[in-house]
């Protein structure tokens, strides 16, 4: 059984996909609401209460999952006839990820360690141009 706020909680997440968000707009404490929010989704009668309104969803739009693959097959042919490299590569992106070929992603990131901190320095007081050729692969002209 879901609470009302749960309820809004999962309405509100269904809009966006964002649970921080989600819970501050259902009510739910500001200063915990990222917190919140993972805590909820992980909820089962929350997820089968969001699946069912998905479903309901997708049934009242008459869409699937080969539709919405039939629909980015077609944009991918549509770039593809304007000679759209980019939009063509963004259609497949979205393609594999609706076919499942992606897993989710991981962000990470790197504290400088001590000894990581001349090395920063150093990049940091190098020039847009002297970054651009060390990413070209051009050595860098010594300092003076």
């Amino acid at each position: 059984m879901l609470s009302p706020k749960q309820i809004r909680f999962a309405q509100e997440y269904l809009l966006d996909s964002n649970a921080a968000a989600a819970a501050r707009r259902a009510g739910y404490s500001a200063k915990s609401a990222k917190v919140t929010g993972c805590r909820l989704l992980t909820n089962a009668n929350l997820k089968s209460f969001m699946a069912a309104k998905q479903a309901e969803s997708a049934e009242k739009l008459e869409i699937d999952r080969e539709v919405v693959a039939g629909q980015i097959l077609g944009a991918i042919a549509l770039a593809r006839s304007q000679g759209d490299g980019g939009n063509m590569i963004r259609g497949a992106v979205e393609l594999g990820r609706l076919l499942g070929f992606y897993g989710p992603s991981v962000a990470k990131s790197a504290v400088p360690r001590a000894e990581d901190k001349e090395l920063s320095a150093r990049l940091d007081a190098l020039s847009d141009q002297e970054l651009m050729d060390i990413v070209a692969g051009k050595s860098p002209a010594p300092a003076a």
